[in-house]
This record gives structure tokens, sequence and C-alpha cells, in this order.
């Protein structure tokens, strides 16, 4: 006999209230972070020769966008295990197959180039503010690589594919789950561009969360596609570029080539979602 199972407002309610003030934590690590720096380099100046000043410090953003992405994935981490939460349980940090990690990463290689395209064939007015957001994501070098292809990703898959996402799934039927998360997701970006690619990022990486039990899947394709930025970047910028054409050919060649090899991981993921071990609890 299958189980239906039954939903409650109050259920829904409370999970809803908890995921906004998970989302307010992850929000406030990162605030608090930022402050921290600030008054670092604010106070490091007046110890410095003249001629340096604090302007020449905050010049160093992308080590502090590094160093607040790794706080944030370490005060998560913290949280529960101060609280004694097993990580597989509260944040979906679970083993899965290393093929399928693999596929989603060539895969979403493929997502990333769609979406350069379609960016392409956006009225150039709206992408100004965008292209201006993004002047981190297309620097180049090993502290943005890092912060965009490493300490981002795990801090926000924790999040919200990990804590958010489990949370919500306990109160709520997975796709209401999946498509809230990502709205969640979303709203944390930038600019209207940026929100609404990242809504659908979010909704594949919480599809993937829910059908292998695990985020890193998801974590895999979100290194994956944060990091060709670097490329991007490297041959000559944002949309529309012209050196983006070539690297945007050597993803796709990346992409298919990829997912061949890796062909493996797919079977793996059209094969029965994989299962929660144990009851729901609260997180």
């Amino acid at each position: 006999m299958e189980y239906i199972r039954t939903y409650s407002a109050k259920g829904v309610l409370t999970a809803l209230g908890k995921s906004l003030l998970y989302l307010l934590f992850f929000l406030a690590v990162q605030f608090l972070a930022g402050i921290v720096y600030a008054a670092i380099a604010a106070a490091g100046a007046s110890l410095l020769p003249s001629g340096v000043d604090a302007e020449s410090i905050m010049a160093g953003t992308e080590t502090a966008v590094l160093l607040t992405y790794l706080l944030t994935a370490a005060a998560i981490v913290l949280w529960f295990r101060l609280r004694h939460k097993p990580l597989g349980e509260a944040a979906g940090l679970r083993r899965c197959s290393g093929w399928t990690a693999a596929f989603c990463a060539f895969a979403a290689i493929g997502l990333f180039v769609v979406v350069q395209l379609a960016l392409m064939l956006l009225p150039a007015a709206w992408l100004t503010d965008y292209n201006d957001h993004m002047e981190l994501l297309l620097s180049t070098g090993l502290i943005p690589a890092l912060s965009i292809a490493v300490a981002g990703p795990l801090a926000e898959e924790l999040m919200f594919r990990g804590v958010i996402q489990t949370r919500l799934e306990r109160a709520m039927p997975v796709w209401a789950a999946v498509v809230l998360q990502a709205v969640l997701f979303g709203v944390t970006h930038g600019t209207p561009v940026q929100m609404a690619y990242a809504f659908l990022m979010g909704l594949v990486f919480g599809l993937l969360r829910s059908r292998t039990g695990s985020i890193l899947p998801g974590l895999a394709a979100h290194a994956a596609f944060n990091a060709m930025n670097d490329p991007l970047g490297l041959l000559g910028g944002g949309a529309g570029s012209s050196g983006s054409w070539y690297a945007l050919a050597g993803m796709a060649a990346v992409c298919a080539a990829g997912c061949v090899l890796c062909r493996r991981g797919l079977a793996a993921l059209a094969a029965s979602p994989a299962r929660e071990q144990g009851g729901p609890s609260a997180v």
C-alpha cells in the first residue's frame, strides 16, 4: 500500500519562517564579514607608510569575497555541528557517484553556453548594470577563481539546496520546495537579469538535490558553471563581446565531450530518486 504524505498549513508556514531565518543568517554572516574587513582595512591604512591609503587596501575586494564565502560555509557547518545535527540529514551533504557529479559538471558548461547566448539576445541597455555587476566574475587569477568556482558555490549550495530545501521538503511537496528555494536563490543575486537566470539555475540544482539526495551533484554543476567566467574574461569579457564567441565554442565542445565520457552519470540520474534515510526531523 502506497503511503500518501499529508501537509499542514502550520507546517508550511513554520518551514517558510525558518527558511527566511536561515536566509537572513546567510546574508548577515556575509554582511558582518564585509564590515570586519572594511574595519581592518581602515585600521591598517593608518599603520602603512604615506602614499598607501585605505582605498588601496580595499582594492583587495577579491580576497574579501573569498574569505566571506569561506566564513559563511564554515558558519553553516559549525551551526549544525554545535546542534549535533548530521550534515547529511540537515544539509544534504551526502556521498554521490563520481560519474554523476562529473556529468553534472560538464552539462553545466553547456548550460552556461545557453545562458550566454540568451544574454546576447537581450537589449544592450538591459546588460549595462549586469556587466558592471559581473566585473568580479570576469576577473582572472587564482583568488577570483577560488571565490566564484569553489567558495561561492560551496556556501550557496549548503544554504539553498542543503539547509533551506531540506527544511522545505519536510513541510510541502518536493516540487514546491524546489521552486521556493530557487526563488530565494534568485532574489539574492544583484541585477534583474542575474536574478532571472539564477532562479533557473536554482531550479536545476534543486532538482539534482531532490533526485540524488545529495547537494554534491549540484555543487559540481554550480562550480563548473561559475568557473566558465574565467576563460570568458580572458578572451574578452561579457555577453556579446567578440572574444566570447571563441570561448563559448570551446566550452560547447568540452561539454559535449565530457557528457559522452561521463554518460554513466546520466544513467545514475535516470534511476529512481534517492530516498531519505529515516523519518523527518526538525532542523
